[in-house]
């Protein structure tokens, strides 16, 4: 007796075969079956959109601690920009001031770890900013910094360590040890917002773009490209789409476009191989820079779609390339300060765990 699943597949075979025969009928049945796969791929997309609409939204309710810390570390680090902005001092950050005290307050309601290095850091940055504003004499109305003051006047507990602003890093010598090299350059390697106006010599980034080609990508297809922009129109063109170099950006020399070639990737269940190995091949390149004392500031591309057509078609970037991020690149003006941005302790990173999910009882 032949079995039913056999007899099904010899009748398809057989129906192939016939088709073939006909190449008109065959040419648009394989175009048929293509286009229906692609469509099912679709549905990666469906899952993206229920996980994006799940998660990634920042409303009042259900802060986690991971979500809490976030919140925390997007609101300070606006003011520790604007501790470090070039050019003359004003009243600013009342907004994310404010965010941060309010998040701050929530940390203690939850009865998080006050020693924690993220918490730490907000007041770290609380101090510098009242430390700023009164003795400039920036906030003359009472605005913001009675608030800071109640704040402040209840934490019995700093950390010297993660104040900001400070001084950027030198790059010192190359130590023999290869762990304390990469250490010293990570150090070094701040994000700057103050450059001298001198361009950069143009050999140093082809140097840092040849290293960055040694990052890993999928199956080594290298799909990435630089588009580097240093016309002070172009530039200035560029940076009015972006929305995060207000204060610096006309400072900037050159601004490189970090994309990524769609047609590299086989199907939709790569979606997301173009920022993976966009955001390998952007950190190479900025360690090569560092490396050469050539300082960088990363820039998003967190655009609507409108936008980025304009830029594709302005600056004549294909539509099959996927614009990853922005890069300031520059010299870094002299005795300049950078925000300290503190880290995550390792603990709340590394999970050295393993966990075997048992089956369930049948």
């Amino acid at each position: 007796m032949i079995c039913p699943l056999n007899e099904n597949l010899y009748m398809k075979e057989k129906l192939k075969k016939r088709i073939k025969t006909y190449p008109l009928i065959w040419a648009g049945y394989w175009r048929m079956r293509q286009e229906l796969k692609r469509l099912l791929l679709m549905r990666y997309f469906l899952y993206d959109a229920k996980i994006t609409y799940q998660f990634m939204f920042w409303g009042s309710r259900h802060r986690t601690r991971r979500r809490l810390s976030a919140e925390l570390l997007f609101q300070y680090h606006k003011i520790e920009k604007g501790l470090v902005m070039p050019g003359r001092k004003r009243l600013f950050g009342i907004e994310p001031v404010l965010a941060v005290l309010s998040l701050l307050t929530q940390w203690r309601e939850a009865h998080f770890e006050t020693d924690d290095p993220i918490y730490l850091g907000a007041v770290e940055t609380l101090f510098s900013y009242y430390a700023l504003l009164s003795s400039e004499g920036f906030d003359k109305d009472a605005i913001i910094l009675p608030k800071v003051a109640a704040f402040l006047d209840d934490i019995d507990f700093r950390n010297i360590e993660l104040m900001t602003p400070y001084k950027l890093p030198q790059l010192p010598t190359v130590s023999n040890n290869p762990i304390d090299g990469f250490e010293n350059l990570m150090s070094a390697r701040r994000s700057v917002r103050d450059f001298k106006p001198q361009p950069v010599d143009l050999d140093l980034i082809k140097k840092a773009v040849e290293l960055a080609q040694l990052s890993p990508s999928a199956c080594n297809r290298q799909p990435w490209k630089v588009h580097l922009i240093s016309d002070p129109d172009d530039r200035k063109t560029l940076l009015s789409y972006q929305n995060g170099n207000r204060g610096f950006g006309h400072l900037v020399p050159h601004v490189a476009v970090i994309t990524v070639d769609n047609q590299c990737f086989f199907d939709a269940s790569e979606r997301n191989e173009p920022f993976i190995d966009g955001g390998m091949f952007a950190m190479s390149l900025i360690l090569g820079l560092s490396a050469q004392k050539v300082a960088t500031c990363c820039l998003n591309w967190c655009v609507p779609p409108s936008t980025d057509k304009t830029v594709h078609r302005i600056f004549n970037i294909p539509q099959s390339e996927k614009i990853v991020m922005l890069l300031a690149i520059g010299y870094p003006s002299c005795d300049i300060n950078v925000p300290r941005s503190a880290r995550f302790s390792t603990a709340n990173i590394l999970d050295t765990r393993t966990t075997i999910c048992s089956p369930q009882a049948k």
